[in-house]
């Protein structure tokens, strides 16, 4: 998965299109021209004030992702999620 950052959101995403698409879906805002692909280890503020690296954000939720199915709950892996809202 890679991180992208597309206005004030960071979104994970196996894809540029696939990150457009759920930025589409979940909000309803249009995609902006700029958009950054951000490195693994780059730094960026949470939510809650704290810092973590993209890699560290990324495989927390691909590890509450697994255990959920590990508990019989349907869900799709490696689909898109938000990383950071309103950055």
């Amino acid at each position: 998965m890679k991180a992208y950052r597309i206005g004030s959101f960071i979104i994970a995403a196996d894809s540029l299109e696939e990150a457009q698409a759920f930025l589409l879906d979940e909000t309803g805002e249009p995609v902006p021209l700029f958009i950054e692909e951000l490195e693994w280890l780059a730094e960026i503020r949470c939510e809650d004030g704290s810092t973590a690296t993209v890699k560290v954000l990324v495989n927390r939720m691909l590890d509450e992702r697994s255990a959920w199915l590990r508990l019989g709950v349907p869900c799709e892996l490696y689909y898109p999620f938000f990383l950071v809202k309103g950055v």
